[in-house]
């Protein structure tokens, strides 16, 4: 009984935290970013930019990647998540758009072969904060250290 009100607490407090999160607007290049409302799906969403900038062939369909790729990073960066994890998950996402920076300084001069280097580190940072962004389920069970 204890396991299945921890759940419905977890599940309650994500929801909320989507709900509040979609209210919140921001620029990005310019451009207004609305927060996501459904975060896997954004993540699905930069899964392909990734991907598709990764075998873009020329710099100008790579930079459009990019900039696809940033925008939604930046609208799951307005997403307020569980506080034992917003903070952790912020910086993971604050690092990747810091990465993509450096991916653009090199599409600006040019050099493909850097920037998908550079790019590549995003899927070292993207691997590395989704270990912490989901805890097992005998985290969700007994909490964690």
């Amino acid at each position: 009984m204890l396991l299945l009100k921890k759940l419905s607490l977890i599940l309650v407090v994500a929801f909320a935290s989507l709900s509040l999160g979609s209210q919140v607007f921001a620029q990005n290049n310019g451009e207004n970013v609305t927060a996501s409302t459904d975060v896997e799906a954004t993540m699905k969403s930069m899964a392909l930019a990734y991907k598709q900038a990764m075998v873009a062939t020329k710099p100008s369909v790579m930079e459009s990647k990019i900039v696809k790729l940033k925008q939604l990073v930046a609208s799951v960066q307005l997403v307020k998540f569980e506080s034992d994890r917003q903070e952790i998950l912020q910086q993971g996402l604050t690092e990747v758009q810091a990465q993509l920076d450096l991916v653009q300084v090199s599409l600006t001069s040019g050099d493909m072969t850097t920037a998908k280097q550079q790019l590549e580190k995003v899927d070292a940072l993207k691997k590395r904060y989704h270990k912490k962004r989901s805890p097992s389920i005998w985290e969700l069970i007994f909490g964690s250290d």
